[in-house]
């Protein structure tokens, strides 16, 4: 009998070091999917003269590639932060990941800071097929997340799909785990405002149709002489990029906008622009917030220091509503989890 995604599990856990290995017990979210799995040896066909065929393979460095796709839930989530940010400041209610201090908050990954931020992980998958022999776990150590994208639109899940990087894996076990537990609600279209701060107050974007948060680290991986093995992860700039949809209402904050593209300063209706930002200038802030007030728990990312990159509009046509695109890269982003 063919086997479905009912019979398999994925799960992750932190490491101390880079490869080292962790126990996998958290789970990335609801609805989690392996969308690709790919591991590459690399190895070349060496020939000699006089012969068409291949004698032997040379095997080169090890890699693969790993891609999950999840629902935002309300309580385990936010884990995945912690290979952007580090670990979380845990106020026992709140667990935030990164700041907004200029130089931003993102963590690098060098061995030292690998030990202390726990920036790597180590993924399970397991399947359970015809009977216990025949049952396989694999286990990926040095997992590095290159990406992380963060989708909400009209009559949907908050959806997140990540691209995972790893250097090592484990000989197939037939010794299988369980599936983690996991008891988050969803979190949805319904529950999400996006206000835009200033220094008066934060006021919300109204008709809000999509927003999109996407995280790249620009991540490789390390190897050296005497292993086909990576030995370390590597980041480097981190692009904090996104997309917001929404009715075109307000003509003053259009025209901010544009002024703000055309000149790099927004100096017509400055007030718009979130002086809070702590970086100072004329950027803009706003808070993206996904909060269900049945299970009272939420997230919110704070967005400082964007500059908009591209402004575009659709539906300029009789009887059709008219909505504005903006495509955006921050500065900083600082995420709150309360999770309590």
């Amino acid at each position: 009998m063919v086997r479905t995604g009912a019979n398999a599990y994925v799960k992750y856990g932190f490491e101390d070091a880079y490869g080292a290995g962790a126990s996998a017990d958290k789970s990335f979210g609801l609805k989690t999917a392996v969308t690709g799995w790919t591991l590459t040896t690399n190895r070349t066909a060496l020939a000699a003269l006089g012969q068409v065929e291949p004698t032997t393979f040379a095997y080169g460095q090890q890699s693969g590639t790993l891609g999950i796709g999840f629902v935002l839930g309300d309580t385990t989530s936010h884990n995945i932060f912690q290979a952007i940010y580090g670990k979380a400041t845990d106020s026992g209610t709140d667990k935030v990941y990164g700041s907004l201090t200029a130089g931003g908050a993102a963590k690098d990954m060098n061995p030292e800071s690998v030990s202390d931020d726990g920036l790597t992980f180590t993924t399970e998958i397991g399947f359970n097929l015809e009977d216990d022999s025949s049952n396989q776990r694999r286990t990926l150590k040095g997992c590095v997340l290159n990406t992380l994208s963060i989708s909400a639109a009209i009559n949907d899940t908050v959806n997140c799909t990540a691209d995972i990087t790893y250097g090592k894996e484990d000989a197939p076990s037939t010794s299988i785990g369980a599936a983690p537990a996991e008891t988050s609600q969803p979190f949805t279209f319904a529950h999400g405002t996006l206000a835009l701060r200033t220094a008066d107050g934060a006021a919300n974007i109204v008709e809000l149709q999509e927003a999109d948060i996407n995280f790249s680290q620009n991540t490789d991986l390390l190897y050296q002489l005497g292993t086909n093995q990576a030995v370390r992860g590597v980041k480097r700039v981190l692009e904090i990029t996104g997309r917001f949809k929404a009715s075109w209402r307000d003509q003053n904050k259009v025209n901010a906008i544009i002024n703000q593209m055309r000149t790099g300063v927004a100096t017509a209706h400055k007030e718009t622009w979130g002086d809070a930002y702590a970086g100072g200038g004329s950027d803009a802030e706003f808070n993206l917030t996904f909060d269900n007030a049945a299970t009272g728990k939420s997230i919110v990312f704070i967005l400082s220091g964007l500059s908009f990159m591209d402004h575009s509009v659709t539906g300029l046509e009789p009887v059709e509503p008219v909505f504005e695109e903006l495509n955006w890269q921050a500065k900083q982003c600082q995420i709150t989890a309360d999770v309590a």
